[in-house]
């Protein structure tokens, strides 16, 4: 069970929020004592509650509702002190240079681990900082280990291809029964649905449901057949094992910021499978070499091609009743269907037809987010010659690779930011674009920016920015050098940054278990390998029932805990991808989301997290209350709290003196990774 959401209070109540700072341990203290009358209250009051609410157990309504109140009136309001402040100012406890070590193990990975720090002082923060850069020497062969054994991830674009051209005959097949049985409606997958939605509609296990043997094996034969879905969910596991598990922490924050730099949403039809080859053999293989070309292989990816539609941007021209015939007859051979005709024209005979016309999208996408950013000095004009040079860049739909039709093609001579195109270039038209673009002033600073805003503040030093596009300018785009020239500012070294930026839910919720030395596990058991990575597919397409339905566990996995908090993997809709700049993460909606997963971690309730409170209590005597938080703040806050925060812990997770109670180490846990000083990086 989970606390119910906030509403969205919008931008003013966000500000008032920013007046509190004062008065938070006061309505902390506050905030605790209703807790406690509700708990009363709902303690006397719990059966005949839960025949109201139809549930067997009272103890289930005490357990929801606890949460419901008590937390969210204590706990809930500790978490508004995030907007309270401007940064982090570090306790006498934490040394200066411990607190340089942890801001860079904030930026550069997701979060320390128990011993990181120690690890660092031993080696020397330029060290390390130095062997990041160089992920080639570090042995990483555990976690490739563990990630060796997602099977779909390994798939050739051609046997990914045929999963979703499968899963889409399956999905026609079904829109005919249904038709048959006249029940009409259009099935998500077939021609001219929404392509975000094709696929699968899963059945999903309610809590609590017993399914009869045969009902399970039905589910698990289904979700083995939709394997396109399931390919979503493997992907989207595999990048959060190794975000928890990588030694090359710095390589995977580089693959989490490329990705989302070129934004592709695995909901948009076959994207669900392209997008594997591109994360496998576009964004990992070149975030260390030049930019020039990791922009192009994105421009080939034929997960790009299809998202942003430059697989459909074509020259018009006219099309034979030939030509039209051999494309009927390949949509009755790829998707067991013929292609739709108009009624009016049924039994007619075919005549010369023009199909295709110039795309835009990807030509304004690969400059106002890829290159050169908004203000980078383009206009419409330029938008409409890029998308000529890119007439033809298209995918081969048997292979699933990337191929150039010269017959789509636009021939005619161009003009591109002031740079001649010649007529007659065919796919070198789309290749010299890549080397304008690249060597546009705009580019340089664009993406230095970007980089300066993931690793240093939101609003990053100009002084630092330029200096970061001259390294760029000199190397012609290596990203390696411009990544090193980043982590070795003095900008970013400058206790001015330590904590100026909030964790996104993906950051939190990983950081979190790294920080509570928690293990992920890769894989579910049999059956659950084959069915929660399609389940969870499902959901994140928004099939069916399966999101609502896996919101109703008690036990949901990390993945979709990241789904609640508000950033599906892979799965940003706009082009812009996520946003780097920390308010967008917090509302008082989110910030409950967050305490949330802060309690299902710590109550064992993350599906595939294994928490135990001994890796951070370390034998610690329970009944020392005090020496339960100092423990507890040096291993996940490194000491590094305010007076404010040890106030509050100490009124709400502490058992008053002479009490002769013990702490709960559950929920001091919980209140502390859902402090500010924890969600901010």
């Amino acid at each position: 069970m989970r606390i119910n959401r906030c509403g969205g209070f919008g931008r003013k109540m966000q500000e008032t929020f920013l007046q509190l700072e004062t008065y938070l341990p006061i309505l902390i203290a506050v905030a605790f004592r209703v807790g406690n009358r509700c708990h009363s209250i709902l303690d006397q009051n719990s059966k005949n509650k839960s025949q109201i609410c139809n549930v067997k157990d009272p103890d289930d309504v005490i357990s929801y509702d606890m949460r419901q109140l008590r937390l969210q009136w204590s706990a809930a309001v500790l978490l508004l002190a995030l907007g309270l402040s401007t940064g982090m100012a570090w306790s006498q406890e934490a040394s200066l240079d411990r607190a340089k070590i942890v801001h860079v193990l904030n930026r550069i990975t997701f979060g320390p681990r128990p011993g990181d720090v120690e690890a660092v002082e031993k080696m020397g923060l330029h060290n390390f900082i130095e062997l990041q850069l160089h992920p080639e020497k570090i042995n990483d062969s555990a976690v490739e280990q563990e990630v060796a054994q997602f099977e779909l991830l390994k798939m050739s674009p051609a046997d990914l291809s045929a999963f979703y051209l499968d899963d889409t005959k399956r999905a026609l097949k079904k829109q005919k029964e249904l038709a048959a049985n006249g029940q009409g409606g259009q099935q998500p997958g077939a021609p001219g649905a929404n392509q975000s939605q094709a696929g699968i509609q899963p059945e999903v296990p309610r809590k609590g449901q017993n399914q009869p043997p045969g009902d399970m094996e039905n589910m698990i034969n289904k979700a083995d057949q939709w394997r396109s879905v399931a390919a979503i969910g493997q992907l989207e596991q595999a990048k959060l094992v190794r975000a928890v598990d990588s030694n090359r922490q710095l390589q995977e924050v580089l693959v989490d910021f490329w990705s989302n730099h070129f934004n592709i949403d695995m909901k948009k039809g076959p994207d669900r499978v392209y997008k594997i080859v591109d994360d496998r053999e576009v964004i990992r293989p070149n975030i260390w070499g030049k930019f020039r070309d990791l922009l192009e292989a994105s421009a080939k990816s034929p997960a790009m091609l299809h998202y942003l539609d430059n697989a459909t941007n074509t020259v018009a021209r006219d099309v034979s009743p030939m030509e039209q015939q051999m494309q009927a007859m390949y949509m009755q051979k790829v998707l067991g269907t013929a292609a739709p005709a108009d009624s009016a024209e049924q039994n007619q005979p075919l005549k010369p037809k023009r199909q295709g016309g110039i795309n835009e999208n990807y030509a304004r996408e690969i400059m106002e987010l890829h290159t050169l950013g908004v203000d980078g000095g383009y206009t419409q004009q330029d938008v409409q010659e890029v998308a000529r040079c890119f007439t033809g860049w298209t995918i081969d739909r048997q292979t699933g690779e990337f191929m150039f039709r010269p017959r789509m093609h636009d021939n005619g001579a161009k003009v591109v930011l002031g740079h001649q195109i010649p007529a007659g270039g065919g796919m070198q038209d789309g290749e010299m674009v890549l080397d304008i673009l690249c060597e546009h002033p705009s580019c340089a600073h664009f993406i230095s920016r970007e980089l300066c805003q993931r690793f240093v503040a939101d609003d990053p030093p100009s002084a630092l920015v330029d200096r970061v596009a001259g390294v760029f300018t000199q190397t012609h785009g290596d990203l390696r050098q411009v990544t090193e020239a980043i982590l070795t500012s003095p900008e970013f070294l400058s206790p001015s940054s330590y904590g100026n930026k909030i964790k996104s839910p993906l950051e939190f919720a990983v950081s979190a278990v790294r920080a509570s030395q928690s293990t992920i596990i890769p894989k579910q058991p049999p059956p659950f390998d084959k069915l929660v990575p399609t389940i969870e597919g499902a959901g994140i397409m928004g099939r069916g029932q399966a999101a609502d339905r896996l919101g109703k566990y008690k036990r949901l996995s990390l993945n979709w805990h990241i789904y609640e908090l508000g950033e599906p993997l892979f799965a940003c809709t706009p082009p812009t991808g996520y946003k780097e700049v920390s308010k967008f993460w917090v509302s008082p909606g989110a910030l409950i989301e967050r305490l949330n997963f802060a309690m299902a971690l710590t109550q064992q309730e993350v599906s595939d997290i294994r928490f135990n409170p001994q890796n951070i209590l370390a034998g610690t005597d329970l009944d020392k209350p005090g020496g339960i938080l100092e423990q507890c703040v040096a291993v996940l806050l490194q000491n590094n709290i305010t007076d404010a925060t040890r106030k509050v812990l100490t009124q709400t997770a502490l058992p008053a003196e002479g009490s002769g109670q013990t702490v709960n180490p559950a929920k001091l846990i919980a209140l502390i990774i859902g402090s500010p000083e924890f969600q901010r990086k």
